[in-house]
């Protein structure tokens, strides 16, 4: 284990001290929750909609609609023709 002196203003100071009255963390803990979060990567747009509930919001009607639009186009603008 390493042990690491870090230098704080009196605002990230106050502000880390209220995170942690408010989660009941411990300054260690707080900073290496703190480090993990930076150093995680980001989410990706689609588990970001999905986590927003923006994914099936909608009720189109057709659960493909996303994986298969090409071949719902080609097959709308197939029967457009055979009509128009």
């Amino acid at each position: 284990m390493h042990t690491l002196s870090v230098r704080l203003d009196d605002q990230t100071d106050g502000l880390l001290r209220a995170f942690c009255t408010r989660t009941g963390l411990s300054k260690t803990e707080a900073v290496k929750a703190g480090i993990a979060a930076l150093a995680a990567p980001p989410p990706s747009p689609a588990s970001l909609a999905e986590s927003l509930g923006l994914v099936g919001c909608c009720d189109s009607g057709a659960g493909d609609l996303g994986r298969n639009h090409s071949q719902r186009l080609r097959e709308k603008l197939a029967g457009q023709r055979a009509h128009g």
